[in-house]
């Protein structure tokens, strides 16, 4: 399926894509093209479990609110139905980014780039290992890395082949309260290269995406 993209309140957002809402009155919300317009339509109770597995409570539900007459996606019902679909919830939601080095200083032989985007326009961001990382964790472990690492590695092998001289984690609050506009909450890097060959590939786009690796304890989240 092609990711259509929108302009809404002077962003671009992701249309047809389900995210999660932690906090406010309901779950999810999606953005939707009604007519030359962009909504955005929120859904479901966050007291309710989506007991998509259960293929009794997931028919009695589509029943119970006639899912199968559910066609108009510019309202709650709609996507409310779309959750109890087989699709589970994690599927829906998910969207993938890859990091890419976005500047090179030939001059003193730094990369920049987001080593991590944890969030997307207000959307969890999957991993390539199928995780979502909390910005406030993803604060706790940059810090932790700037502190005592530093190092840089090549595909996550091998010795240093440079070290990170520049953080910059951002969050919703970090960007407000700095006066800045992203729709990305991530972690931002200069990596400054020191091994010849791996500088050379930067330069010639071989190496164009930072990867960060460490260790950390998976738990489920959602349904």
């Amino acid at each position: 399926m092609q990711i259509q993209k929108a302009e809404y309140q002077g962003r671009q957002v992701t249309l047809d894509k389900p995210f999660r809402t932690p906090g406010e009155s309901k779950k999810f919300a999606v953005y939707v093209k009604d007519g030359d317009k962009v909504k955005i339509v929120r859904f479901g109770d966050p007291d309710m479990e989506i007991r998509r597995d259960d293929k009794d409570a997931r028919a009695n539900f589509r029943a119970r609110h006639n899912c199968d007459a559910a066609k108009d996606k510019t309202t709650p019902k709609y996507w409310s139905c779309r959750m109890w679909d087989e699709k589970s919830v994690s599927e829906l939601t998910k969207v993938n980014i890859q990091s890419e080095v976005f500047k090179a200083d030939e001059e003193q032989r730094i990369v920049y780039g987001w080593a991590s985007i944890v969030t997307k326009a207000g959307e969890p961001v999957v991993d390539l290992q199928g995780d979502v990382i909390d910005p406030a964790e993803l604060v706790r472990a940059t810090t932790e890395f700037m502190k005592s690492v530093r190092t840089a590695k090549q595909m996550h092998e091998g010795g240093k082949i440079g070290t990170v001289v520049h953080s910059f984690p951002i969050t919703n609050e970090i960007a407000k309260s700095l006066g800045l506009q992203t729709e990305n909450e991530g972690w931002i890097v200069g990596m400054h290269i020191e091994d010849d060959a791996v500088w050379k590939s930067v330069k010639d786009g071989h190496l164009k995406s930072f990867s960060i690796g460490g260790s950390g304890v998976r738990e489920k989240i959602g349904d």
